[in-house]
């Protein structure tokens, strides 16, 4: 049996391994990880010297990486974090559910073993034993078959190891005769990086994850008293892998306001350009776009040099810097900041609208995905995309606005900017 812990800040108190105590698991069975020598050195003053300490590296996604580097393809890991404060046993005792579920996963066509994600026996309706199908692992406490091949990207490990394995295998296995008790967003240990990394940070790997998985996971919040807004989360689907179905449109969290405080007052200084409303049957003069009423608007970012945009300056370029950009730079550095918080895909350019009632229309010249956002004091003017409403105020919406029909409801009330980010470049 092997036990993997990783390690933080908690040199003179890990709650994990004094219960582990509690429950006759021989010691010799851990390894503890630890971020360097440092912390190795004193961590060994407060632990036994049966206890296995290896220095690996800092940060959540970095340590699970290490930790399945550092054993052999194949072998089965049990992963617990440093904070369990205790085990709730059903039926039988700990070592004998583990070892247990050692066997079962050794016979299994699957990687992965998780459990209840509640300490509460209530919510387990009696259940027992073990289940196959598609089951959120939490990362505090799970049983691995080493897979080399895995590695997370950030710090929602126990999505990606939930989801990177269904994928893979075809389903994640349950284990419903233990449950744990954990305090999350505790004081060091890994949950310390949390802190370190700030809320900001954070919101950008929950995008990132959600849309990596768009099919499996939808957005929420919660209150975490670290943060003066509610924290983005995530809540995997309940439907089996043969009901599961890919969204055309994926609403991410709400943002805190606060983020946008800047390019509002960058906005409100200028004038963006004045787009002439749309008729059908009548010549326009000057600028518009079909199906839009009268607008203002600029783009930010690269352009695509394709007939009456950059042409009508005389760039031989294939792509450039739009003109708004070359003449407020800092407005598109402003922009590049939110767009790598809020964007979970490569995007090159951002369009900025301002009080717009779009019709119905697609927009043809981007590549791919489009998250869109809009800002400001203002009620009504929703996104309608497939015949549904969403309310794009501070909750950033990802889908590809280049195939999919899409508009506004014609009731705005107040002053709004829209943020468009998209590509114009189609990978290589």
């Amino acid at each position: 049996m092997k036990i993997a812990i990783p390690s933080y800040k908690r040199a003179t108190e890990i709650l994990t391994i004094n219960t582990l105590i509690k429950y006759n698991v021989p010691l010799s069975c851990i390894y503890l990880f630890v971020a360097d020598e440092t912390e190795k050195s004193l961590y060994s003053e407060n632990i036994s010297n049966e206890i296995q300490i290896i220095v690996g590296v800092v940060g959540i996604s970095a340590i699970r990486n290490f930790i399945t580097d550092y054993f052999d393809e194949g072998k089965i890991i049990i992963c617990m974090d440093d904070d369990i404060k205790d085990f709730i046993v059903l039926e039988k005792p700990l070592l004998q559910v583990l070892e247990e579920s050692i066997a079962y996963l050794e016979k299994s066509p699957y990687q992965l073993i998780g459990f209840p994600p509640t300490a509460n026996p209530f919510f387990l309706h009696n259940e027992t034993g073990y289940k196959e199908g598609l089951y959120f692992c939490v990362g505090v406490f799970f049983i691995v078959k080493n897979d080399k091949s895995f590695k997370v990207e950030n710090r929602l490990t126990d999505f990606q190891i939930s989801l990177m394995s269904y994928e893979k295998y075809g389903a994640v296995i349950r284990c419903s005769d233990i449950m744990f008790k954990t305090k999350y967003w505790g004081k060091n240990g890994l949950e310390e990086e949390r802190k370190r990394i700030g809320y900001y940070k954070y919101y950008s790997d929950v995008c990132k994850i959600q849309y990596k998985y768009s099919k499996y996971l939808t957005a929420t919040t919660k209150k975490v008293s670290l943060y003066d807004y509610p924290l983005p989360s995530l809540l995997m689907t309940k439907t089996q892998k043969e009901n599961v179905i890919q969204r055309n449109v994926i609403q991410l969290a709400p943002i805190n306001p606060k983020l946008f405080d800047c390019i509002l007052h960058m906005l409100n200084s200028i004038s963006l350009d004045k787009k002439h409303a749309h008729i059908q049957g009548i010549s326009n003069s000057g600028r518009y776009r079909k199906n839009f009423g009268e607008h203002r608007s600029n783009l930010y970012g690269y352009i695509e040099n394709r007939e009456g945009i950059l042409k009508q300056y005389n760039h031989k370029e294939k792509i450039d810097l739009s003109r708004h950009t070359k003449k407020r730079p800092d407005i598109w550095d402003e922009l590049k900041r939110i767009g790598d918080i809020i964007c979970p895909f490569p995007y090159s350019s951002c369009y900025i609208c301002q009080n717009t009632v779009a019709g119905k229309h697609r927009d043809k010249s981007n590549v791919g995905m489009s998250c869109i956002l809009s800002i400001g004091d203002y009620t009504g003017c929703n996104l309608v995309i497939e015949n549904k409403i969403y309310d794009a105020r501070y909750k950033p919406i990802v889908f590809n606005g280049s195939l999919i029909e899409h508009w506004n409801t014609d009731n705005l009330v107040g002053d709004k900017y829209s943020l468009i980010f998209y590509n114009i470049l189609k990978n290589e």
